[in-house]
């Protein structure tokens, strides 16, 4: 997609995972967190801050050493939400 930076591409198999009802609601409980986190830092909920907050989330998971396994674990569960977010927000 033109002006998409390469950070800003789908998360491989989490951004084809479906939503099965549990999922949702814990993708819906991290999403909420997230807009938490940015609220209370004074942060608008925007294509660009959630990319940085997901390129951050995703250093800091690269620094503990965590991989993407077969099951979706909380760190996952984030990402998937952010990523969800990301894709609500329209461009601009």
């Amino acid at each position: 997609m033109p002006g998409e930076t390469p950070s800003m591409t789908p998360l491989g198999p989490l951004d084809r995972i479906g939503f099965a009802p549990g999922l949702r609601a814990a993708t819906d409980q991290h999403a909420a967190a997230v807009r938490d986190i940015l609220q209370t830092s004074g942060l608008e909920t925007s294509r660009q801050t959630l990319q940085e907050y997901l390129d951050g989330f995703l250093s800091g998971c690269a620094e503990t050493g965590w991989t993407l396994g077969p099951r979706l674990d909380w760190h996952a569960q984030r990402m998937l939400a952010v990523q969800r977010m990301i894709e609500a927000v329209p461009p601009g």
